[in-house]
């Protein structure tokens, strides 16, 4: 008897605490619904915020690419009343920009060459120059922007033109009734009809009989020498010519200039004063 009531004992309070236990336990699966709710609503609270905040700067942001786009218009109106009393429109200042692309170019590409090629060229240097003077005489020159861009091109010109020689040779068109010792002897060219050997050997190109020149003819008037011409002194041959450190510094070397300048040396051991002789490079 008492160990049935022992079992009914334990048995009471087995089931006690299982009911306690699944109380327990949906207790706290109730506490866990309620706090995922209660997050639940917070995120979306916060996602909804969001989306407002968005909302608005999107607003705002279109707010300012609306000012924008009317300061656009406004300053491209700006512009065009300027380039209205320039006598001019956008499409006239772009073409000129372009021009001064074009002339800037040219510039530059004159900038790598030496002294000599730069006076070879100088008629397309002053070319370039009248260029630059056409276009500063358009009103479109009044943009501060032209008148930057103008200065610098001005500026690499003046640069160029500081590394040229003063003069290799002049130009000069023969008249009727010229001769080459009488070019020779206007004051001028040399004041002395006997430099007139220079005349002829250095337009040897061009004069085959230096007792035949004709009108019209555009003769080379020599200033100076270039790096590979040598200007025969009194007393000078072949051989003492090439003996000069500057030349070859090696007399047997005195073939070598009488072979590049057979077109006016009919004799080695006659060359004359004033004759401009090129000296062949090594």
């Amino acid at each position: 008897m008492k160990t049935k009531n022992v079992l009914t004992v334990l048995l009471v309070l087995a089931l006690s605490v299982g009911l306690m236990s699944s109380l327990a336990f949906a207790q706290e699966q109730k506490l866990k619904l309620e706090d995922y709710k209660i997050q639940l609503a917070e995120w979306q609270k916060r996602e909804a915020d969001a989306k407002a905040k968005i909302d608005q700067l999107q607003k705002e942001i279109d707010a300012l690419n609306q000012q924008l786009a009317d300061l656009d218009k406004q300053i491209e109106k700006e512009w065009n009343e300027i380039y209205a009393m320039l006598g001019t429109d956008a499409a006239g200042v772009e073409a000129y920009r372009k021009s001064l692309d074009e002339l800037e170019n040219q510039v530059d590409g004159l900038s790598a060459l030496s002294s000599e090629e730069l006076f070879q060229r100088r008629d397309e240097i002053k070319a370039l120059e009248d260029k630059l003077a056409e276009l500063k005489s358009n009103n479109i020159y009044l943009l501060s922007e032209m008148q930057d861009r103008v200065a610098a091109i001005e500026g690499k010109l003046m640069q160029i033109k500081s590394r040229m020689p003063k003069s290799v040779y002049d130009n000069y068109t023969v008249l009727r009734g010229d001769y080459l010792w009488k070019i020779s002897k206007k004051p001028d060219i040399y004041g002395d009809p006997m430099q007139w050997m220079k005349i002829y050997t250095y337009n040897r190109d061009l004069i085959k009989n230096p007792d035949l020149i004709y009108p019209d003819w555009v003769l080379k008037i020599p200033r100076k020498v270039g790096p590979n011409e040598y200007i025969v002194m009194k007393g000078d041959f072949l051989r003492k010519i090439a003996s000069d450190p500057q030349i070859f510094g090696d007399p047997t070397q005195w073939t070598k200039i009488y072979e590049a300048n057979k077109d006016i040396i009919s004799d080695p051991n006659l060359i004359y004063p004033y004759e401009i002789l090129v000296i062949p490079k090594e």
